[in-house]
């Protein structure tokens, strides 16, 4: 398959992404550039909601429902537009002004074309998969919606889990995943990767220049210089693309900027432009619901970086009713402060998850230039993002004007700091338990504030310079101004140039073999791959495949659809009826423990992808009876390329 094929794909996938978010923002006559800057962030508000509601109401996940679900979400919000906030029905402004246009017209094609061409060499064929752990289940997750009609985030864990009435799994990507594959008849690994390559080249770079806006304004050069950034950092988007994967958690932190953004209009610390301060309130709040039905990591990290934004708003409100009002002015600040601190600690515990597995890998010092550096993990420092982020630092300390935004970039590098070099402990725990403690997760929210900084930075640089070359004469020529700019212009092109290369290219070349069918580790090879690819061909739809997940037989799901014994690699002990199965099905006699079993379960065929697992655990060595079976007596060869062997139970029906 080629990337030329892979287009619709991907219109697709910027269509679902878009279409509805523009929608309701026409529909809540949200103005300016929110209302195109806020579009993904709504897209992905109206899907989660809408599976979570299409499950309760017992309807299937399809594009069809969903689009109704829109409609009526839309009804609503109109009805919310003209009654609530006395707009006229019909009022609708998508007008954006000129500099923002062009900025971020420049910025978005800048980069996002350097995104997606780093996430094509990553990825190097569409059809590859990340041959990583948790991309077993995100795969397989995806197939599931499909099959079940659900995409709710209250059921999605019930594929690991059936019996649960409740089993919550943070649903939204996963639902546009299925969307995808259903619209386009891609196969799910193909439709996760034209999801993600739109969610890392267009819905992040859009809401890290939304967010730049919100912060300085309408000027072009910076708002362009922020989308081109964006793709410059190894710790995201292709981070967590990377690392894990995590794609839930890439699909929050891509709408993060956006709300970011919201909640500095609404805590005033910004002016809103010309939107009703209720629709912004109301947008802020749908946007939390993004945050949570993608990934609730994005939410506990804007909870984070509101923080030093409220302490700010908070100290300025207090100032000016003490102005006022003298002392008795303080009763009102004094209460918001108590309920507030009150609200976040109960939300933040709430948040924490007993997870303390990741550990410390450097000290504090050391930890603290990776961040300034946006080398985290030790990695390759990307010159000219560092120096203008450390330009822009100095600036910001200089000029006062921002003091709230060194907040909101000191709490996103505190966090990393913490969990890369803080013991185990309270202090760790308290902190960066919403993230599992791990690094990784924590490295990957840095470039949010950096970006902000380093384009301020470089936005400052060109003016610098092209103050400095017209400083003589006092009025200088045409030709003069000619050659300034053409000087300007060639510094701005070449650190474009050269902030997409070096780390940013270490990390493609890394980050490739991890997504290639041959090499060590790996989930599935070329072999493996083709056999499944046919599975559906001899396997009945109704019929259940005896599979070791830690050599990637689970797969066998989210490329067939045929259903297996295990969705996802697992620690600790086998259930007991599959332990009888992955210890005796091979050599089962009929009547056997191990046939009465899989008769019960459906259990009609094994697929043998040997020893060679993703992990060496020790749970891996669970299932003699489905590795290396050849010659075994209850099973018979029905298929096999290379060494990966399809075979069906015979002395048990």
């Amino acid at each position: 398959m080629s990337w030329w094929d892979l287009l619709p794909t991907i219109t697709v996938a910027i269509a679902l992404l878009t279409l509805p978010g523009l929608a309701l923002s026409a529909a809540l006559n949200v103005r300016g550039p929110l209302s195109i800057g806020l579009a993904p962030v709504f897209s992905v508000a109206l899907a989660g909601v809408s599976a979570v509601a299409l499950s309760l109401l017992g309807i299937r996940w399809s594009l069809a429902s969903f689009l109704a679900a829109c409609v009526a979400f839309l009804a609503v919000a109109v009805a919310v537009k003209r009654f609530a906030f006395r707009s006229g029905w019909g009022e609708i402004s998508f007008r954006v002004d000129r500099a923002t246009a062009v900025g971020g017209s420049a910025g978005l094609l800048l980069g996002g074309l350097a995104s997606a061409y780093n996430l094509v060499r990553v990825f190097d064929n569409p059809d590859n998969i990340a041959q990583r752990y948790d991309n077993v289940y995100h795969l397989n997750a995806v197939r599931w919606v499909l099959e079940q009609g659900d995409a709710s985030t209250l059921t999605l864990g019930r594929m690991l889990n059936p019996a649960a009435e409740i089993a919550i799994y943070p649903a939204a990507w996963h639902g546009f995943a299925a969307l995808i594959a259903g619209i386009t008849g891609q196969p799910v690994p193909v439709a996760t990767n034209g999801l993600n390559l739109v969610v890392a080249s267009m819905v992040w770079p859009i809401g890290v220049m939304l967010l730049a806006r919100v912060v300085f304004g309408a000027r072009a050069v910076l708002i362009a210089f922020a989308g081109v950034f964006s793709a410059g950092f190894a710790a995201f988007p292709l981070g967590l693309i990377d690392f894990g994967p995590l794609y839930p958690n890439l699909l929050s932190y891509s709408v993060l900027p956006a709300a970011l953004a919201l909640m500095m209009l609404v805590l005033r610390i910004r002016p809103r432009g010309d939107s009703h301060y209720g629709v912004i309130a109301l947008s802020l709040l749908v946007s939390i619901a993004a945050l949570g039905l993608a990934q609730p990591n994005g939410f506990t990290a804007l909870l984070a970086l509101t923080l030093p934004m409220a302490v700010f708003a908070w100290w300025r409100w207090t100032g000016i009713r003490l102005a006022r009002r003298g002392a008795r002015g303080l009763l009102a600040p004094v209460l918001t402060a108590v309920v507030f601190v009150a609200g976040f600690v109960v939300i933040w515990q709430a948040l924490l998850i007993g997870y303390n597995t990741w550990q410390p890998f450097t000290r504090y010092a050391s930890a603290i230039g990776q961040a300034v550096t946006s080398a985290p993990h030790n990695r390759s420092i990307p010159v000219v993002i560092a120096v203008c982020t450390v330009i822009g630092l100095a600036l910001l300390v200089r000029t006062r004007s921002h003091g709230w935004l060194l907040g909101v970039y000191g709490v996103a590098v505190a966090l990393y700091v913490i969990s890369a070099a803080e013991p185990r402990g309270s202090l760790r725990m308290m902190t960066t338990g919403s993230w599992y403690q791990d690094p990784q997760r924590l490295a990957s929210l840095l470039p949010l504030p950096t970006v902000l900084v380093a384009s301020f930075g470089a936005a400052w640089v060109l003016s610098w310079l092209w103050k400095g070359l017209l400083r003589f004469p006092r009025k200088p020529s045409t030709a003069q101004r000619v050659a300034a700019a053409a000087v300007v212009a060639v510094v701005a092109v070449l650190g474009v140039l050269e902030s997409q290369r070096g780390a940013i290219d270490e990390f493609v070349l890394e980050a490739r073999t991890h997504h290639t069918f041959e090499g060590n580790p790996t989930i599935l090879s070329l072999d493996e791959l083709a056999l499944l690819e046919r599975v559906d061909e001899t396997v009945p739809k109704d019929a259940v495949i005896a599979v070791n997940p830690w050599n990637g037989g689970s797969l066998a799901y989210a490329i067939s659809g045929r259903s297996v014994t295990q969705y996802h690699m697992s620690p600790g002990a086998l259930r007991p009826d599959l332990a009888v199965l992955a210890e005796e099905l091979d050599d089962a006699a009929a009547g056997s423990e191990a046939c009465t079993i899989a008769r019960e379960e459906r259990v009609e065929y094994v697929l043998d992808f040997g020893d060679f697992y993703l992990l060496d655990r020790e749970e891996a060595y669970l299932y003699p009876a489905f590795d290396e079976a050849a010659g075994a007596a209850n099973l018979e060869l029905v298929d096999s390329e290379g060494d990966a062997r399809l075979y069906r139970v015979a002395n048990c029906s």
